[in-house]
């Protein structure tokens, strides 16, 4: 794995962290779970899918789709491990403040 392909998958995993925290919400402790989350699971699935063999969305020496699937069950399992509201809860209530904007409905 080159330099470059090094400092993409920092910059995906980051970002895939990054946006998880948006949808997710918390404090900034649980942002830094969720950007080192990502970065070892991004890394995880880059190096059981080098392992395997497998080959899906490949850029660079990158294996996209494996490294992004294991980043993807890696911050599911973080969410779960660290307590706290559970993704739904938090969505629904994101939904009913927007919904308590509108007087129309």
């Amino acid at each position: 794995m080159t330099w470059q392909s090094l400092l993409l998958g920092f910059l995906l995993a980051s970002l895939s962290g990054l946006a998880f925290h948006l949808v997710r919400g918390g404090a900034l402790s649980r942002l830094a779970l969720y950007v080192v989350t990502a970065w070892v699971s991004f890394f995880a699935g880059q190096f059981v899918s080098m392992l395997l063999g497998w080959d899906y969305w490949r850029l660079g020496t990158l294996n996209l789709f494996p490294a992004l699937l294991a980043t993807l069950l890696g911050l599911l399992a973080s969410t779960l491990l660290a307590g706290g509201p559970s993704l739904w809860e938090t969505l629904r209530e994101r939904t009913a403040l927007h919904s308590d904007d509108d007087p129309d409905l």
